[in-house]
């Protein structure tokens, strides 16, 4: 299909596409592509470093529609950090990231792909169940705003990176 315009947004590093007549399309951050150099192709693993992450619950599109020909929407990008990494080889070792919060709190743990190459996850800003006692009521409360410590585990290999949380006034945080 044909590409009438291509830009990558200067704040927030989308990669932006517009087809002829079919749609417009966004790749949600694309820096890490303008970041793979010879150096970190070279390395076991490499965490690239995350944009600011903005707190807050997204609004649901519309979801009904009378037509017939189909859905013109498209999807929100997921809510939270996205957290991109590099991979030089599949070994079969889970890809373990960290998270923590002021004073060395532990904050989240996620697990990732280990296929090589580029990939992606994303954090929902929420504490994981494996650092949160679940009584208390807290419900799904947001981490509170700051720098957090990402660290990224796969085999001996580990890399590190800081992500800035922010969240507007009026959205309930932990």
């Amino acid at each position: 299909m044909a590409v009438d315009d291509i830009l990558v947004h200067p704040r927030d590093h989308d990669l932006v596409i517009a087809t002829h007549g079919r749609s417009l399309y966004i790749l949600d951050d694309a820096a890490p592509l303008s970041q793979l150099s010879a150096e970190v192709v070279a390395k076991d693993a490499h965490l690239f470093a995350p944009r600011p992450a903005l707190g807050g619950h997204l609004l649901p599109g519309f979801a009904d529609w009378a037509g017939t020909t189909g859905l013109y929407r498209g999807t929100n990008p997921p809510e939270g950090a996205l957290l991109a990494y590099w991979i030089k080889e599949d070994t079969g070792e889970p890809v373990k990231i960290a998270i923590e919060g002021p004073g060395q709190r532990p904050v989240a743990n996620l697990t990732g792909s280990s296929r090589a190459g580029l990939n992606r996850v994303t954090w929902d800003l929420i504490p994981t169940k494996d650092v949160l006692t679940e009584y208390g009521g807290e419900g799904k409360l947001l981490v509170a705003p700051g720098e957090y410590k990402v660290t990224l585990t796969y085999g001996r290999a580990k890399s590190e990176q800081r992500l800035k949380v922010e969240v507007p006034p009026g959205v309930e945080t932990r």
